[in-house]
């Protein structure tokens, strides 16, 4: 299948290969941003389909440049749950990779989804380390993936956070949000990133994409319904500046390339 979707699209023929092309993407951003702004910040996503890729940049010798030292680590969404709770992205994040590596605690910047207004506090947070003149402060690296349904981040079809404009970070929550509820960097803050890579694996992911390029070629961008089209860099404001490049990693089995198969015999 050849997939007709909006920035780059980087298909490997198996899953550890995959890592390793995302890996030496994340290594280049990172080095890019150190030379030239003195800090590199990344924001990371949950879920299973990145667990052995963190776990990769842990073990894996060639990744050992990468600049954790100037690094800030941030998280793209995160379930309103204690950081004990299995299902905490950051909890994750911190046991696969960032306990690991030499991040620093203030470098480390998990959502404090119990308290009271934790998407304010947030964006606060990330407007005063990122960039505190900038409209829209721009991170460095954001991996994102994608659910059966299309949803990114805690973006889900027809779920409030969708439509917010002005908000870096929402809290999301409803009926249509697969609870418990969410907190989530926002289309906004989202696309105003330098560099976005989107992390798809698996044969049961190729419905998805295939129903998120129809929407792209048949009726354009629908954010409502098909979250993951809303990632569309070049609508951030960014000022004068170059808006950020998107790129879709995906296996052979999710991209549906029947000749990048592995031979499994």
């Amino acid at each position: 299948m050849n997939l007709n979707l909006p920035g780059t699209v980087h298909v490997a023929r198996t899953a550890d290969d995959l890592y390793d092309d995302l890996a030496m993407a994340m290594l280049a951003a990172a080095v890019e941003a150190v030379g030239k702004r003195g800090e590199f910040h990344v924001a990371l996503s949950g879920g299973s389909t990145p667990e052995p890729f963190y776990m990769r940049l842990v073990t894996d010798p060639r990744y050992r440049a990468m600049p954790w030292e100037r690094t800030h680590l941030w998280i793209v969404d995160e379930r309103r749950v204690p950081e004990d709770d299995p299902r905490c992205n950051y909890r994750m994040i911190r046991e696969t990779l960032a306990d690991h590596v030499p991040l620093r605690t203030r470098q480390r910047h998990p959502m404090p989804v119990l308290a009271d207004d934790p998407a304010s506090l947030y964006e606060a947070e990330l407007r005063r380390i990122v960039d505190p003149n900038a409209k829209v402060p721009r991170l460095d690296f954001v991996l994102l993936g994608m659910g059966d349904d299309t949803h990114t981040a805690s973006l889900f079809p027809h779920s409030p956070a969708i439509h917010e404009r002005e908000k870096l970070v929402a809290v999301n929550a409803g009926e249509h949000v697969t609870p418990p509820d969410r907190v989530t960097m926002t289309f906004p803050l989202l696309n105003a990133a330098r560099r976005l890579a989107v992390l798809v694996t698996g044969a049961k992911k190729a419905a998805a994409l295939r129903r998120v390029e129809s929407q792209l070629q048949t009726a354009g961008p629908d954010p409502v319904a098909v979250p993951i089209t809303g990632i569309q860099p070049g609508t951030a404001n960014v000022g004068d500046a170059l808006p950020g490049d998107l790129t879709w990693y995906l296996d052979a089995p999710a991209a549906g390339c029947d000749d990048l198969m592995p031979d499994l015999d």
